[in-house]
């Protein structure tokens, strides 16, 4: 399909949505919100990629690193954002999201929502569904054929020992269960919250 009308192209039209429904949300978070969009955007998805490097974070958000520094220093200090150094590379500082920083995300959701809501406005329960389905499909086709940042909790030398001992043992753990075991998930299964760092 050929569109040479650039505000009709998919690419141009998703941007755009995007765009849009960012501004609306942000006039919402100024009256509620103690942040700003990006800071938002950073929480979601730090809070979906917990134990990230730094590094790793700036790529999935396409930021600077230095950039994405000086956001990360503000955030600390705010309290919604902390770091631990890597369980097998000290060098390394793995990221997570704070308590507080989980109920903000509670607030940002909500508004997210409000948004949604407007943006959906005169389309039916089953077109609102529909929509949703199909964007979900062509992220998954763009997903199977862009290149992915590198492991989000398994650093690569885990990920390097992982398949030596498979190739030794013939049975390798999963990638879940080796971060698990080494600590890297940071008390994944504590029924606070799945986002939540949950050490003081």
């Amino acid at each position: 399909m050929k569109v040479t009308d650039s505000a009709q192209r998919f690419g141009f039209l998703v941007a755009d949505i995007q765009r849009l429904f960012g501004r609306r949300f942000e006039q919402f978070a100024q009256r509620s919100l103690p942040m700003t969009r990006a800071q938002c955007r950073l929480l979601a998805y730090l809070s979906a990629n917990r134990g990230v490097s730094q590094t790793v974070l700036a790529d999935i958000l396409e930021t600077p690193v230095p950039t994405l520094a000086r956001t990360l220093e503000r955030m600390e200090e705010a309290g919604w954002v902390r770091r631990r150094p890597d369980a097998r590379d000290p060098r390394i500082e793995r990221l997570f999201v704070t308590r507080a920083a989980v109920a903000q995300l509670q607030v940002a959701r909500r508004l997210s929502d409000e948004v949604r809501d407007e943006a959906l406005h005169g389309l039916t329960a089953f077109e609102a569904v529909q929509l949703t389905q199909l964007l979900q499909k062509v992220r998954r086709n763009l997903t199977n054929v862009v290149p992915t940042p590198l492991d989000t909790v398994v650093p690569a030398v885990l990920r390097r020992a992982q398949a030596e001992n498979a190739e030794a043992t013939g049975n390798a753990a999963s990638a879940g269960e080796h971060a698990a075991a080494v600590g890297l998930l940071d008390d994944a299964g504590d029924d606070v919250s799945e986002y939540t760092d949950l050490r003081p």
